[in-house]
């Protein structure tokens, strides 16, 4: 696909270090906060009131109300609350450590109520998030067996790579099931210590790729690989209708060099697709799936169909704040859906014509800048006369754009 060392690093290695060290600084600092301050309150609740449980939640032994006023004792303030909202906090409890995680997502439910708190749909989404990351994994080992089982071939039959994560899941099955949490427990130590070697064996490899590369700069024996050149969306971002705002505060004096590319002044065309992804976003991106994927029928559909529902309902979630506030977490969420299944089209979408970004671009410019993304590609679709073949191979055309032979899910 073209990616170089560079991109292969920050991809693997630097982006998914990142994102660990923010998730768990985040989420693990909220945790350690509220569970001093669980301790807090059961030493406020015998110093006020001679009683450490007066602020315990009914039914449980390591949760507390927090108070959403200051408390004060002979006029002095011995306790405010500056969260208003976060309540209740639990303390840290090694007995019940699979509830944890909850604990702290239904902190954000004050008063307890779906109709006004964060709690509920901060769970269905922690909910949702785990069963994708278990269900990538699986395909990932899946795949990895399913390679090796076939010497390295990449075309073979997908019967055999199911065959592969309906037994490693049955395996997983069948530990849990005969040996329950011990088992689990006993099967990721195990994991661990057999992984421990392999950690020196990868640093040891770093030596292999440094000397590689090095190698592959002095060495030209003709067969190194040269990036493909990389062609670029005919509309940036910051381009289409936003070319008459340059027309404006330029009163008319565009840079000529602007004029030259065609971005003085924005097209019926821009406009109109502008509008079509701001309004009525399901006809652009069926229109683009169709001319980009024509085999892809069913998929393209339910593309569009997971999108629109996305689209308008994060619009409704927060056209609905003022009854219901609660439901700002579902608009939130609804909303960065849309974003995410926009930027995986976007990103198919370069990848099958060989257009130059990012999969970070792809994700900021859906999330922003939608109706633009929209543009750009109905755009490159007209300039690159899609769809011009009907069958299972992309034209010549294509080919030499894509470098593949064969259609590509769109998202």
């Amino acid at each position: 696909r073209g990616r170089t060392v560079s991109e292969i690093i920050i991809y693997s290695l630097v982006a998914p270090v990142a994102y660990c060290i923010i998730w768990f600084s985040i989420w693990g600092g909220v945790g350690l906060r509220q569970a001093r301050q669980g301790r807090e309150l059961e030493a406020l609740g015998g110093t006020l009131f001679n009683d450490t449980e007066h602020f315990l939640v009914p039914g449980s032994t390591n949760c507390y109300d927090v108070p959403q006023e200051t408390l004060s004792q002979d006029g002095t303030v011995v306790f405010e609350n500056h969260l208003l909202g976060v309540t209740p906090v639990c303390q840290f409890d090694s007995s019940q450590s699979n509830t944890a995680a909850f604990n702290v997502l239904y902190s954000f439910s004050f008063p307890d109520s779906f109709d006004t708190g964060f709690g509920p749909t901060l769970s269905v989404m922690f909910i949702i998030s785990l069963a994708i990351y278990f269900a990538t994994s699986s395909d990932s080992g899946s795949l990895i067996v399913d390679h090796l089982a076939s010497n390295g071939r990449k075309n073979h039959h997908w019967i055999q790579r199911l065959f592969w994560a309906v037994t490693e899941g049955a395996v997983a099955t069948a530990l849990l099931s005969a040996g329950g949490e011990q088992a689990l427990q006993a099967v990721q130590a195990a994991s661990i210590v057999c992984g421990l070697p392999f950690c020196f064996m990868l640093c040891y490899l770093l030596q292999s790729i440094e000397l590689f590369c090095r190698e592959a700069l002095i060495v030209g024996d003709g067969q190194d690989y040269r990036i493909p050149i990389q062609s670029t969306f005919s509309v940036p971002i910051y381009g289409g209708i936003f070319n008459n705002m340059e027309f404006l505060t330029s009163a008319g004096s565009v840079n000529p060099k602007r004029i030259e590319l065609g971005m003085d002044k924005a097209t019926t065309f821009h406009v109109v697709e502008f509008f079509k992804g701001l309004f009525v976003p399901f006809i652009s991106l069926h229109k683009i799936l169709s001319d980009a994927y024509p085999r892809n029928s069913l998929s393209n559909t339910a593309v569009t169909a997971a999108y629109t529902v996305c689209y308008y309902m994060w619009i409704g979630l927060f056209a609905s704040l003022g009854s219901n506030e609660g439901l700002i977490g579902w608009g939130w969420l609804m909303f960065f859906a849309c974003a995410c299944i926009l930027g995986s089209v976007r990103g198919g979408f370069r990848a099958r014509y060989n257009v130059r970004s990012n999969i970070l671009g792809d994700y900021m410019a859906s999330l922003f800048f939608w109706p633009q993304v929209f543009t750009q590609m109905r755009q490159h679709c007209v300039e690159l006369n899609l769809p011009q073949d009907h069958g299972d191979l992309p034209s010549e055309k294509e080919k030499k754009l894509d470098g593949s032979d064969s259609d590509e899910v769109a998202a």
